[in-house]
C-alpha cells in the first residue's frame, strides 16, 4: 500500500475563543520530545504577558486585539481547550473545511498533517490545545526566533516521519525557518506557487488567494491519499485539481528549486 503524504501546515493567525477540552496536558500532545521546550516557551510567553509594551511588539497586536493575546498567553496552562483543527481559523483552515470532508478523508487528514507552532513547535490536527498568540518569528526566549528554538527538535522528527515518502511543503517563509529540508530523506518535497496572468501577460505571484488555494488542496490530496503519496503518481494527480477562482496546474512551469519540486498553478484571464 503507499502511505500516505505529509503534509506540512502553518496555524493561523486568528484562533477560535474558549473551548470545551480540559486544561493543557503536554503529556498528550503529539511529540513529547518537545515538551522541555515547550515548557520553557509557556513560562517566558506568560512573563510576556505581563508587559504590555514588550508584548505589543512582540506579538504583532495592539489594542483589543493586544488585551485578548495577553489574556489569552497568561492563562495557556489553565484555559480550556480546542483540537488543534478547531481551534485554528482563518482563510486556509477556512477552505479545507475539516467538518465538510468525508470519514476517510478526515482519517487521512489527521494521519497525515502537521502543524507548526511557535509555541508547541508542531501538533497533530487532534491535539488538545487552548487559544494563545505566537508567531513562529517571534523572540521570547534566548533571544532566539522561535524558529530557531524549534529547528533541530522538528527538524529530527520530520527526518524520521519523512523518511522516503512525498512531503507535501505549504509553510510560508517564517515557518519554513523552523526545520531543515536538506537533512531529510524524503522521495520528492513539493511547493506551491500561485501566478496570475495580467492583461498585459505578465505573471505575477498572487498573495490574496493563496491560503484560499491551499486550503482546497489539501482537500484534494486527502480525498487522493494514495496518489497524493505516491511520487509516481502526485503530478498526474493534479490534472484533476483546479480552483473556483480559476487556478489550475501548468506542468510545463514546474521546476526544481532549492531541492524541492515547485508546482505552480496559473490562472490566465
Amino acid at each position: 500500500m503507499v502511505p500516505h503524504p505529509l503534509i506540512l501546515l502553518p496555524p493561523s493567525e486568528g484562533k477560535a475563543s474558549g473551548g470545551e477540552g480540559p486544561p493543557l496536558d503536554l503529556e498528550s500532545l503529539s511529540f513529547d520530545e518537545f515538551n522541555k521546550n515547550r515548557t520553557l516557551l509557556i513560562k517566558s510567553l506568560g512573563q510576556l504577558s505581563k508587559k504590555p509594551r514588550v508584548a505589543q511588539k512582540t506579538l504583532g497586536v495592539k489594542g483589543v486585539a493586544l488585551d485578548k493575546a495577553r489574556a489569552d498567553n497568561a492563562d495557556v496552562l489553565n484555559s480550556p481547550t480546542l483540537t488543534a483543527i478547531e481551534r485554528y481559523t482563518g482563510v486556509m483552515y477556512d477552505s479545507i473545511d475539516y467538518q465538510s470532508l468525508d470519514e476517510a478523508a478526515k482519517r487521512v487528514f489527521g494521519e497525515s498533517t502537521l502543524i507548526m507552532s511557535g509555541l508547541f513547535g508542531m501538533v497533530s490536527p487532534y491535539d488538545l490545545i487552548p487559544a494563545y498568540k505566537l508567531k513562529m518569528g517571534a523572540k521570547i526566549r534566548l533571544n532566539k526566533a522561535c524558529s530557531a528554538i524549534w529547528k533541530p527538535l522538528i527538524t529530527k522528527t520530520l527526518k524520521t516521519a519523512a523518511e522516503n515518502g512525498v512531503i507535501w511543503d505549504l509553510l510560508p517563509n517564517e515557518h519554513s525557518a523552523a526545520w531543515d529540508p536538506s537533512k531529510i530523506s524524503c522521495d520528492v518535497r513539493f511547493t506551491v506557487k500561485f501566478l496570475e496572468a495580467g492583461r498585459d501577460g505578465k505573471l505575477k505571484t498572487v498573495s490574496h488567494w493563496s491560503k484560499a488555494l491551499k486550503g482546497a488542496l489539501v482537500r484534494h490530496l486527502v480525498a487522493n491519499p494514495e496518489r497524493a503519496g505516491s511520487a509516481d503518481s502526485a503530478l498526474k494527480l493534479l490534472d484533476g485539481f483546479s480552483h473556483p477562482e480559476g487556478y489550475r496546474y501548468h506542468p510545463q512551469m514546474t521546476a526544481v528549486v532549492d531541492g524541492a519540486t515547485e508546482i505552480v498553478f496559473l490562472k490566465t484571464v
